[in-house]
């Protein structure tokens, strides 16, 4: 895929607003390849129904049954039997995993979640009411919003994470060797420190699972969020 043409700078406004506005856009520069982020090692912690992760130090297999999921709307109940690892994380930082899914309900998802003091996000590949894939993200503060973002060839994809303050920002990419793509931007917690952990859900269908690999994590945000 070619990357779209890069946005003119322009000043931005304070705010929300500032933080909210982003160009569709690839980062002007790599991310930073950071450090490996073993799945067996002891800063990882399982919670959630179900079997234990199926994990090794660099691959993890996290499998959801029915009804997991992790959304709260007026009448709905939130996450509900959603099996996790998660980590705590300190201040800034950018991480990135591949996770490719089992799964061929609408719904079925695997991805990574962040959470704080005043709710959680996540963002997933995950399988649309069309019956293709695509990078979806929820942000929950208690009530979710949901957005799709770009369309996906297959189940599986590169997902990236950076932080910055409470400034959040989401990439993806298909291909491993591939450009970057903007998903969005919101504004997360700003908690000095955050609990971060990869998921699996399936809301509608027996079960699904997500494998993840290459998980990498920098201590410092990506310069260009755009």
């Amino acid at each position: 895929m070619t990357a779209p043409a890069a946005a003119a700078r322009t000043p931005a406004p304070d705010g929300v607003t500032a933080a909210l506005t982003a160009a569709v856009t690839a980062p002007s520069a790599s991310p930073p390849r950071g450090h490996a982020l073993a799945f067996d090692d002891t800063g990882w912690t399982f919670s959630g129904p179900g079997a234990v992760p199926v994990r090794d130090a660099a691959t993890l297999e996290i499998r959801a049954d029915r009804g997991a999921d992790l959304f709260a709307m007026p009448g709905f109940h939130e996450a509900s039997g959603v099996p996790l690892l998660g980590r705590t994380l300190a201040g800034d930082h950018t991480v990135r995993t591949r996770v490719a899914v089992r799964g061929g309900a609408f719904g079925d998802a695997g991805g990574i979640l962040v959470h704080g003091a005043d709710g959680w996000f996540k963002v997933c590949v995950e399988r649309t009411r069309a019956g293709g894939w695509a990078v979806v993200t929820v942000v929950s503060r208690p009530l979710s919003d949901e957005a799709a973002g770009p369309a996906l060839a297959g189940p599986r994809a590169e997902l990236l994470v950076t932080r910055e303050g409470g400034r959040h920002a989401v990439f993806c990419r298909e291909d491993p060797d591939g450009p970057w793509h903007f998903v969005r931007t919101f504004l997360g917690p700003a908690d000095a420190d955050v609990r971060l952990a990869l998921f699996a859900q399936a809301p509608f269908s027996d079960s699904c699972t997500a494998v993840f690999t290459g998980a990498r994590w920098s201590p410092r945000a990506l310069a260009d969020r755009r």
